[in-house]
């Protein structure tokens, strides 16, 4: 099963996300702030991170920092209301796999989507596909 981590201080964000990723069998922890995000990184392993920008003790680039030290590899999608361009920029170069805007518009479907294409980019069909063309080494 893929896991996801949740660094979000909106608690009804967070559980509207982690219930709608459980509807596909993904597994979601909730981190209310940047530290505690950290720390469940450090003891747990996730496939990807959801990653707000604006919460209380450390900015997400200041998280996002930190992630990239603890796992320079692991999928990171900001998901926040924020839009300064600079400040985008500045996560561009720390290293984001993804930006999803979470206002009025937000489309919680759009954001699993884009969740599930970063976990399991390759679906069945895809596979079978690369598989069909792989010679057969017994031949």
């Amino acid at each position: 099963m893929n896991r996801v981590l949740i660094i979000e201080d909106e608690t009804a964000t967070a559980e509207a996300v982690k219930e709608a990723l459980a509807l596909d069998d993904i597994s979601a922890d909730i981190a209310s702030d940047g530290e505690s995000g950290l720390e469940k990184l450090k003891s747990n392993n996730y496939d990807l991170i959801l990653l707000d920008l604006k919460m209380p003790g450390l900015s997400g680039d200041e998280v996002l920092s930190e992630i990239r030290k603890q796992d320079p590899f692991i999928d990171v999608i900001i998901y926040t209301n924020y839009t300064e361009f600079a400040d985008i920029k500045k996560l561009a170069n720390i290293g984001i796999d993804g930006y999803i805007n979470k206002g009025p518009k937000a489309d919680l479907a759009e954001l699993i989507s884009a969740i599930k294409e970063k976990i399991a980019p390759l679906n069945d069909e895809t596979i079978s596909a690369l598989l069909k063309d792989i010679p057969n080494a017994e031949e």
